[in-house]
């Protein structure tokens, strides 16, 4: 899916642009070969209705991108809400470190699809 390295900056300009546009705050990303993880705080809506624009987009973007038609994205996704004992530090580095539990590489820094907010 995201083998592409066009197809994986789609997905985190995307995530940027909703960030730039005020409707959520990136906190992190991590655009894996196939799927994605993201840490974001709704600044406006529902999740529902992020998810919906933001996989409608990228969809779009990506299958013109590849030249395909069909479903991109899965129906569902995962949601967890941060709970006021969660550290949300924790959950940022947990979700950064994605590519080195899969072993993609041994330091997720050198992983090509992440974003933080902060420096790290």
């Amino acid at each position: 899916m995201f083998k592409q390295v066009r197809a994986a900056h789609i997905v985190l300009n995307s995530l940027r642009w909703f960030e730039k546009e005020g409707k959520i705050i990136l906190d992190a990303a991590v655009v894996m070969p196939d799927h994605l993880h993201i840490v974001i705080g709704l600044r406006k809506g529902s999740l529902a209705g992020f998810m919906r624009s933001f996989k409608g987009y990228t969809a779009y973007k990506v299958n013109k991108l590849k030249n395909i038609k069909g479903p991109f994205w899965q129906p569902q996704y995962h949601d967890h809400a941060l709970r006021h004992d969660e550290d949300l530090n924790e959950v940022v580095l947990y979700t950064l470190r994605n590519p080195v539990r899969a072993g993609l590489v041994k330091d997720f820094q050198d992983f090509p699809f992440w974003y933080c907010r902060w420096d790290l």
